[in-house]
């Protein structure tokens, strides 16, 4: 096995048409992990999801020892990495129960092996170094439960921390928050060779748009790089990603520049919508050029004037995206609800078993910018807003489902701000920090009707969302050509607006039967999911 797994399978509901529950997803992990000449797609490492789902206790247990069972051998062939809930997000209970789950996955593959089949586990919504030293001392002291009650014993820190890096602003901090994590281990002892960290391309683009999200994951790279070399350490980046440009853009047909985009990424996740939208085949072929090619650039080392640059406009891209997505949001809210949910997650709100993602937070991106003006612009957005927030993939497809992918929020009237800047060059410089920008308006710009959010959304966010499409176009040099395929997709999209209409009491039944309606819808949806290839 390598020191780090190019590959990783993740249980991300982000597949159109099939469902798979909790009792299927080991069977689904032998496939994932199982070698390519036996069948199996050869993915190298499967991400346990305990974290806002409803996945059982015994899962970890249930997938180590069924590998065993197959003769692959969890931490030598493949590697189990779970993710467990964030005890600032979710209940500490839950995030115990989970660290327990991974003890007593250790012990009971050990007997089987002798070999530690969990290594390390991923934290989601990390923010701050001390986050990591706290839940550092939290699995230490379920390691010595364990070893206060088994014959089988593993060493302290046996099981390494993965944080998830999810906001804007940490991702551009994330030099900092590992070095804070790496001082106070060292202060009790421990020397680390190597860190891993994820970088998530899908909520940091919720909460503050594509562009922003993608120019601080390259500057995230870049500083973690120069950390690595000024500390001696080495630190290999995990890149959470999905299908759709909004969510990262990784297929077969964009991989070129994906591995551009992403120099220096070391592992790459393989979600849902990949392995069932995209279909096997290609997946296959996606895991091997990864494999093939994952060496071949280097990670792009940004001067601290780069960074300045690639903050500001950060700045002034999130501006613009804060100002459309609270005009938006609770329409998309309320779409949510009919988007079909592919895994056993927990319910949002309003349950006994919460889950919650804040949504962001303006003055650390103002604290990014120099720009006194655009930090004052920034720190007046209004961001209370009367509605949940879904999830990233719920997101994603609700605004697909209204003909406006969230790929153009505020980007049109962003990229006319940094030409009014910075003139030509600063696109020039833009499509030098983020080279697949072009490539992902051109896929997403087949999909936009805006037509079908009328009287759906205000026509204030409409004709927003418009002037951003069409200057984006327009500056980005994209030509609209739908082909036939994506008639039908438009057909689909006109098709169901009456419906939203009604659901949401703006217009006459269109048939007696209310459920009958949301089942249609929900087809629908799932039908322009799949011309698409992923959900969200």
């Amino acid at each position: 096995m390598r020191k780090y797994p190019i590959s990783m399978g993740t249980q991300h509901p982000d597949n159109s048409g099939r469902y798979i529950s909790i009792q299927n997803e080991p069977e689904e992990a032998f496939h994932i992990l199982e070698k390519q000449e036996k069948g199996g797609l050869g993915i190298e490492e499967i991400m346990i999801d305990f974290e806002g789902k409803l996945t059982p206790y015994h899962q970890t247990s249930q997938i180590a020892l069924g590998l065993i069972s197959k003769g692959i051998i969890p931490g030598k062939d493949v590697r189990i990495t779970p993710r467990i809930p964030n005890a600032v997000k979710e209940p500490v209970f839950r995030q115990l129960m989970s660290i327990m789950s991974l003890v007593e996955t250790n012990i009971l593959a050990y007997r089987k092996s002798s070999i530690q089949a969990i290594t390390e586990t991923v934290v989601p919504m990390i923010e701050t170094g001390e986050e990591l030293v706290t839940l550092s001392k939290r699995i230490n002291s379920v390691i010595e439960l364990g070893n206060k009650n088994y014959d089988i014993q593993f060493p302290l820190d046996s099981i390494k921390i993965i944080p998830l890096v999810e906001t804007v602003p940490a991702l551009a901090n994330v030099d900092n928050i590992l070095d804070i994590y790496d001082k106070e281990q060292r202060k009790n002892g421990i020397y680390n060779d190597s860190y891993r960290v994820m970088l998530a391309r899908s909520d940091s683009a919720m909460s503050y748009g594509m562009v922003s999200s993608v120019l601080a994951i390259r500057i995230a790279l870049s500083k973690l790089a120069n950390w690595s070399v000024a500390n001696g350490v080495e630190v290999a980046p995990i890149l959470g990603c999905g299908s759709l440009p909004f969510r990262g853009h990784l297929t077969k047909k964009n991989l070129n520049g994906f591995m551009k985009n992403y120099a220096g990424v070391k592992t790459f996740s393989i979600q849902s919508g990949m392995r069932y939208d995209h279909g096997e085949s290609e997946t296959r072929r996606v895991v091997n050029a990864l494999a093939e090619g994952v060496d071949s650039n280097e990670t792009r080392i940004f001067s601290s004037e780069e960074i300045l640059e690639m903050q500001e406009m950060i700045g002034i891209f999130s501006k613009h995206y804060l100002g459309l997505f609270g005009k938006l949001i609770c329409t998309v809210d309320f779409i949510s609800k009919y988007i079909p949910k592919n895994r056993d997650r927990l319910a949002g709100v309003k349950t006994d078993l919460q889950y919650s993602r804040e949504s962001v937070v303006v003055d650390e991106i103002a604290a990014l910018v120099k720009d006194e003006n655009l930090k004052s612009e920034l720190l007046g957005i209004d961001t209370h807003i009367e509605c949940s927030v879904p999830r990233a993939i719920s997101f994603t497809a609700s605004l697909y489902t209204l003909g406006m992918p969230p790929e153009f929020i505020g980007i049109g009237k962003g990229l006319k701000e940094v030409m009014e800047k910075y003139g030509d060059v600063g696109i020039i410089r833009l499509n030098e920090y983020y080279p697949l920008l072009r490539a992902d308006l051109l896929f997403a710009s087949k999909f936009v009707n805006s037509k079908v959010a009328k009287g759906i959304v205000s026509d204030e966010a409409r004709v927003a969302y418009d002037e951003d499409f069409q200057l984006a176009c327009e500056i980005m040099g994209i030509n609209l050509d739908v082909d036939l395929e994506e008639g039908l997709y438009h057909t689909l999209l006109m098709s169901a607006r009456p419906i939203i209409l009604h659901l949401m009491g703006k217009s006459k039944d269109l048939f007696d039967d209310v459920e009958e309606e949301q089942k249609i819808l929900k087809e629908w949806i799932i039908k322009m999911g799949k011309i698409r290839k992923s959900l969200g």
